[in-house]
């Protein structure tokens, strides 16, 4: 029983968004609400029973790779990933020395946090032109580190079960997830039990604050998608798809209150501007009560 329930909780970020896919389930009357569209979106000519059995492939998959660890340890450690070598910023600083050597030993939070604050009041990123944060934003970035243990079960997993977490910006989001849309994708670990180049996109609009760049406004609609790593042409298969903040936390279990909260607002807080290698650290500022406070460490690929 308490390995079944372990497996469960692995899967419950997956399983609480797919509330609304198969008839034969029970749902809470909570997260039922016609404003949100079915899970799996069919064609035309695609059965509804095509849904379901995508919906037990993901469920079943993400199991069946967790069931092997009898009573998983979750990982307390939040660098996720260490960071890849790359070349020297002209403006390169101890501070900056001291966060790469921090997230290289996988040191404690305590230690990454210090060293975070830091850096950032040595923020290279003055400007305060929305085209220059985009130009620096454009691309792929690996995520090293999150402050907050409840921010994703799944990164919460020990090696080799966790996946890698990647945000995309510009012309690559615009490509895999459409314009003005920013996107987070989850690869590799349990999820590879769902093909080997397959991912988790999660997108949403975005827009960057006209009286401050360096924080982008998020906006519905929101999707939840499986697909393929960037650069595929194959389409994705959204999951769930949601017209409104207070939807879209509502199908995540959150109350009343939070899902009367304002838009999330995204905030750079510190940004290079190198190229690959480029460190990034940001902060949900504003909007989800469960998520405002999460600050994350980002490497440019």
């Amino acid at each position: 029983m308490a390995t079944s329930c372990s497996v469960m909780a692995l899967v419950a970020a997956i399983v609480c968004i797919t509330w609304q896919c198969a008839s034969s389930f029970q749902f809470p009357s909570a997260v039922q609400s016609d404003r949100l569209r079915p899970l799996i979106q069919p064609t035309n000519d695609e059965p509804i029973s095509s849904r379901r059995q995508l919906l037990s492939d993901v469920i079943g998959g993400l199991i069946a790779s967790t069931a092997i660890v009898a009573n998983p340890h979750v990982s307390s450690a939040t660098v996720v990933s260490k960071p890849i070598s790359s070349n020297v910023p002209s403006y390169n600083t101890p501070e900056r020395e001291a966060l790469l050597q921090a997230l290289s030993n996988k040191s404690s939070d305590e230690i990454v946090s210090k060293a975070i604050q830091n850096l950032i009041p040595l923020n290279p990123m003055r400007s305060k032109s929305s085209a220059k944060y985009a130009t620096e934003l454009n691309g792929e970035w690996k995520l090293i580190w999150y402050n907050k243990s409840d921010f994703s079960p799944l990164l919460k997993l020990p090696s080799p079960f966790r996946p890698d977490s990647y945000q995309y910006f510009g012309s690559i989001a615009e490509e895999e997830v459409g314009t003005g849309r920013v996107a987070q994708g989850l690869t590799g670990g349990v999820l590879s039990a769902l093909g080997p180049n397959k991912e988790l996109w999660l997108s949403s609009g975005a827009v960057a604050k006209e009286s401050d760049p360096s924080i982008l406004e998020i906006y519905p609609p929101f999707r939840l998608q499986l697909g393929d790593k960037p650069g595929s042409s194959a389409a994705k298969q959204t999951i769930v798809e949601s017209q409104s903040d207070a939807d879209f936390r509502a199908v995540n279990a959150r109350t009343t209150e939070a899902q009367m909260a304002p838009k999330n607002e995204y905030e750079q807080l510190y940004l290079e501007d190198i190229g690959s290698g480029s460190l990034r650290i940001s902060v949900v500022a504003r909007g989800d009560p469960v998520i405002v406070g999460n600050m994350f460490v980002h490497q440019k690929l």
